[in-house]
């Protein structure tokens, strides 16, 4: 099991491969390199500071960060040099807490991820039990008696639509929720909304929601067309893996670039815009594969309204079946019917008993512990009637989603040994549609 830094460094022995070949992202970046010395280093001068200061759950980097620039001595960092209020040691603390929370120096769960918006979530989750066919005999009086009295009654219970499988569409922007945060509320998947690249927070919770939904789990990702939007996928996968093989779950989570494309861009004629260079070599990179300038999200809906809409759906619909909803309606409806009648038909045979009852119960009130008795025997009996009227109805009744269609080869899959992972990144990073 590849787990971190010492069993990758094995692994490379062990195979005679290149140690910056068994890793997806930069050895500064990749949460499975944070054990480098120098990374490592860091994350413990960061556990120092996070015992040091009594920092707990509910905290986020910015109160760190002006919390250690508002000593009256300077906090060191692991060179020596103070710790300031600048650009540099802000993100020399963002890697710092990265590095603490990948080697398990500090509780990752203690953070809250206070850049990003929280997820919308409309994937449907249905909660324990088989049978639909419920009996309502709670019917119990109590010290503040109701003005009318509940009778037993049949009603469907959990008879919805279930879905195989968990989506989550994550963007690098909120300029598009408008477009997609209605189709997130019809067809029931999640939606994640990043400002730049999504954090280990973010990759975390989606693991967690993986694991209690018990389902398999599609992540489909939208970015712009650029360095950038086409490294943010392979960072959320990465993040996501290392939070699976760390803690030894068996899940079955996928990742796939669905927005923007290579293709898409050529397809819709989008337009290309100068990329500014860093200096990293990124940028020259990401010409060299794909041709000058790149693409902004925005310009397919700009250009192509109703579009990403469009494509979106269609790769949900991979997965959820856009009919289901529909069809569990269709036959719920009869079946809503059926138990109103059978419940109307065994209230009319007492009818006259539960006339007297309910006059009793308006000219007695008061005494609510005489009419309970007669009332809890009267109900009994009406319970067991209904009971051997109900029909058997259970969750297997429900229709089923029609068989999901994946692609061949997402980019990131939760099933996938080690090495046949990173080769899935590096095919990316080389330019694979």
């Amino acid at each position: 099991m590849i787990r971190g830094y010492d069993d990758i460094k094995a692994l490379a022995g062990a195979i005679g491969c290149p140690v910056d070949k068994l890793i997806a992202l930069s050895p500064a970046n990749d949460p499975f390199y944070a054990g480098l010395p120098n990374r490592a280093e860091k994350g413990e001068w960061f556990a120092e500071i996070w015992e040091e200061f009594g920092f707990g759950d509910g905290v986020h980097l910015r109160r760190i960060h002006y919390v250690l620039i508002s000593q009256r001595q300077h906090v060191r960092k692991p060179d020596g040099e103070p710790y300031l209020n600048t650009t540099a040691d802000w993100k020399f603390l963002g890697t710092a807490s990265l590095a603490a929370r990948y080697l398990k120096l500090v509780p990752a769960e203690a953070f809250v991820d206070r850049r990003n918006p929280d997820p919308l979530i409309f994937a449907r989750r249905r909660i324990g039990g088989t049978s639909v066919a419920i009996l309502y005999d709670d019917c119990r009086l109590f010290t503040d008696l109701p003005e009318e009295l509940d009778t037993p009654q049949l009603y469907l219970s959990g008879f919805d639509p279930e879905q195989d499988y968990l989506v989550e569409v994550w963007i690098e922007k909120s300029t598009q929720q408008d477009i997609l945060l209605p189709l997130a509320q019809r067809l029931g998947f999640n939606l994640i909304t990043g400002v730049g690249e999504m954090s280990e927070t973010a990759a975390r919770n989606v693991v967690g929601r993986a694991a209690d939904s018990g389902k398999p789990t599609r992540i489909l990702y939208v970015s712009d067309f650029d360095p950038k939007g086409r490294e943010m996928p392979v960072s959320l996968a990465r993040k996501i893996e290392y939070t699976l093989r760390g803690a030894e779950l068996d899940l079955d989570i996928t990742l796939q670039p669905i927005v923007l494309t290579p293709d898409q861009c050529d397809h819709y004629s989008l337009p290309r815009a100068p990329i500014e260079k860093r200096g990293n070599g990124h940028a020259d990179r990401f010409e060299e594969k794909f041709g000058s300038g790149a693409t902004e999200l925005d310009a397919l809906e700009a250009l192509h309204p109703g579009e990403l809409a469009k494509v979106v759906e269609q790769e949900v619909s991979r997965y959820l079946d856009p009919t289901l909803s529909h069809r569990v309606s269709i036959k719920r409806l009869p079946l809503d019917r059926s138990l109103k009648g059978i419940t109307e038909d065994v209230h009319g045979q007492y009818a006259e008993a539960i006339y007297e009852i309910e006059n009793r119960y308006q000219q007695i009130r008061n005494d609510a512990s005489e009419l309970e008795s007669d009332a809890d025997q009267l109900w009994s009996q009406i319970s067991s009637d209904l009971q051997e009227e109900a029909p058997s109805i259970t969750t297997a009744d429900i229709p089923s989603p029609r068989d999901a269609d994946p692609p061949a080869e997402p980019l990131f899959d939760s099933t996938r040994e080690y090495i046949e992972q990173i080769d899935s990144y590096r095919a990316w990073q080389e330019g694979a549609p």
